[in-house]
């Protein structure tokens, strides 16, 4: 009986601190790709995440696909990698992705200090993904370098931008450079 209390303690501790990291989510993405779980009776997104954040480094990725989708059953996959955004899902509104952000290989280009970057340039157009779990512009490179020959070029916007959207904006095309300044924008091309 003690070891059964124990676990459930320790299983509170867990979830209360894994669900601090589920802040920043992906709504109407779909990362297409094979899954290892489908947990159907996950209620909510942040219920999504923490079961992705309890798996350790077995689970990178997840999306949460709500009632009312029609290609996916409803639930929560979780992937052992992180695949790249599928554009053409009908899941739309129903499909909210989240990330690891420890899952991103920063290396190369993406390396900071010393990486390629475009500081205060803005890319506008030509976006077919704007992620707002991407926290920083290192992180946003690494993504686009993940999506392969479909990622161009980014640009990653902080927060608090006046007249700008924030996140990391994933382009199909290299798209010319804003002549208006941006200092919270920084963008990057392969």
């Amino acid at each position: 009986m003690n070891i059964y209390i124990i676990f459930l303690i320790s299983l509170s501790i867990k979830i209360v601190y894994t669900q601090t990291s589920c802040s920043k989510f992906d709504y109407g993405i779909d990362r297409s790709g094979p899954w290892y779980a489908h947990v159907l009776t996950t209620p909510s997104i942040d219920a999504c995440c923490a079961l992705c954040n309890a798996e350790g480094t077995k689970c990178q990725s997840w999306v949460f696909v709500l009632t009312g989708a029609t290609a996916l059953s409803p639930g929560c996959y979780l992937k052992q990698n992180i695949p790249s955004v599928n554009e053409t899902s009908t899941c739309g509104q129903y499909c909210i992705s989240g990330i690891k952000q420890s899952s991103l290989i920063i290396n190369g280009r993406c390396a900071y200090p010393g990486g390629i970057f475009e500081l205060a340039v803005d890319r506008p157009g030509s976006t077919y993904a704007r992620l707002l779990s991407i926290e920083n512009h290192p992180s946003c490179c690494a993504m686009c370098q993940m999506e392969g020959n479909k990622c161009q070029a980014w640009t990653f916007i902080r927060s608090g931008a006046p007249g700008k959207e924030s996140g990391c904006s994933l382009k199909s095309q290299i798209p010319p450079i804003s002549n208006i300044p941006c200092v919270a924008c920084t963008s990057g091309t392969k």
